[in-house]
């Protein structure tokens, strides 16, 4: 099936540094997904029936009610949830759901002063952790010698058992998004709750990319707690970040957020929160459009099986990672073999500085990537340790300070990635001339001397606006 065609932007043209327009490849899935074209095209429809939820007096307040239900049992369902959970909708990506759960079950078990946060987390599934509690665990994904290892349960064990059932819920990542390595969230999740512990993972790399289950019906110590994901890494630009959670400890929890909707009576003197999971956690008004939409995404995607979405991603990460493998200069972490893994892979060229390497691959090639060091700077400065010890040059220490990120999406084929390496053999092969058509700012940053993609040329937002309006009122 060709994917390319159910997405908006898999068609987009730019200009490359000899001023050719070259179809772009989209190679950063893992920051935020193209959008399902489906998807958006049905939230448009879904205005003609636009109106605010909270009551069912008029029919299209009745129908917006209606559609964020099937929004919440449509999630629920994909991520195989039974009715002990509940679904609640924040922010616009997993930063706001993991700062409430921080903040609230950190409150809700005070004498729990302790969490456990893997050494792989992205930030906004370790900093939120930090500030709320006094004590920080962090499970390593590097033994002594430092060759990765990843998730080890052995240890783990060893971590909580050590902790005086202190713990108040180990934080781990689903999918990393630096090794793309798939974590043993329910082993994790059993030997948490031993220790009365509970688990929260964040999802936001793994379900666009594989089948997830939070309940484990044989092993009900092995389920999820909370599960935490972002709609703008699930083909849904624009829609919440979702927080999906057991019912009986989120309604223990305090509401952080006050307003309109989460309360069931107001006096000048008092006030009475409601009780409903649904009306206590969503004060204000939602992002209504964003909530549909991500809700056809979701209920599409199970139409297209995640059993059969990740063995294509499987098929193309590993087709990737054998071709780069065999390539001398190219660097690829971490240094260690991940058989479960979604389709992200970090590398570097030797001696090329990430960002220029990634300038290059988008000013020459078209291809769009990503560098730095993706919101994981604990877990990047681990696997970069002895190649940062082996620069002579200390000033040019802080160019090397990251990685290049490919990552995929539904609409990645084999043939974008056959381009991608071929590009990557270009560069290597040609590294004196690309160096000479950039200049280094301050030491830290790299800009092509006589090139630049302007805005402008692409998308004239204000030019747009004028015409709309010469068009409709001019007359």
């Amino acid at each position: 099936m060709n994917y390319k065609k159910l997405f908006i932007g898999t068609d987009l043209y730019i200009k490359t540094s000899d001023q050719e327009k070259t179809e772009r490849i989209y190679l950063d899935s893992a920051a935020s997904n193209l959008a399902l074209r489906l998807s958006q095209e049905i939230s448009q429809e879904y205005l003609n029936y636009y109106a605010n939820a909270h009551t069912k007096v008029h029919a299209a307040a009745k129908f917006t009610t209606e559609l964020i239900v099937w929004a919440e049992n449509t999630i629920k369902d994909f991520l195989g949830a039974d009715d002990t959970y509940g679904v609640v909708f924040l922010g616009n990506g997993v930063t706001f759901p993991l700062n409430r759960l921080a903040l609230g079950l950190s409150k809700l078990r005070p004498e729990k002063d302790t969490v456990m946060i893997s050494s792989m987390e992205h930030h906004s599934n370790d900093l939120p952790h930090r500030v709320n509690h006094e004590k920080v665990m962090y499970i390593s994904g590097f033994d002594e010698k430092g060759d990765y290892i990843g998730f080890d349960l052995a240890q783990i064990e060893e971590q909580l058992a050590s902790s005086n059932r202190k713990v108040n819920y180990v934080a781990i990542t689903g999918a990393s998004n630096v090794s793309g390595e798939i974590s043993p969230y329910h082993e994790i999740a059993k030997l948490a709750h031993q220790y009365d512990a509970y688990i929260i993972v964040d999802g936001a790399q793994l379900v666009a990319h594989a089948p997830v289950s939070l309940v484990n019906n044989e092993d009900p110590l092995s389920s999820v707690d909370f599960f935490v994901f972002s709609g703008h890494k699930i083909y849904t630009p624009g829609s919440p970040g979702v927080l999906i959670g057991k019912k009986q400890i989120l309604a223990q929890m305090e509401p952080i957020f006050y307003g309109g909707g989460m309360v069931s009576s107001v006096t000048l003197n008092d006030f009475t929160v409601a009780e409903h999971l649904s009306d206590k956690e969503h004060a204000g008004t939602l992002n209504i459009p964003g909530i549909i939409s991500l809700g056809c995404t979701i209920n599409f995607m199970q139409h297209l099986d995640m059993e059969k979405v990740y063995a294509k991603e499987q098929h193309l990460i590993n087709y990737l990672y054998a071709e780069l493998s065999q390539i001398p200069e190219v660097i690829l972490y971490p240094n260690g073999n991940i058989i479960n893994k979604v389709g992200v892979i970090c590398l570097n060229l030797q001696n090329i500085p990430h960002e220029l390497t990634s300038l290059i691959l988008n000013d020459y090639f078209g291809i769009a990537v990503r560098n730095e060091c993706f919101c994981s700077h604990p877990f990047v400065k681990d696997c970069l340790v002895e190649e940062l010890w082996d620069i002579e040059d200390e000033s040019a220490v802080n160019l090397y300070r990251g990685m290049v990120r490919v990552s995929l999406g539904l609409y990645t084929t084999e043939k974008d990635l056959e381009f991608f390496v071929q590009s990557i053999k270009k560069i290597i092969g040609n590294i004196d001339f690309y160096r000479m058509q950039y200049e280094l700012i301050d030491k830290t940053n790299y800009k092509h001397r006589d090139f630049d993609n302007d805005l402008k040329d692409y998308f004239d937002i204000e030019k747009k606006i004028k015409n709309y309006y010469e068009k409709s009122y001019s007359s």
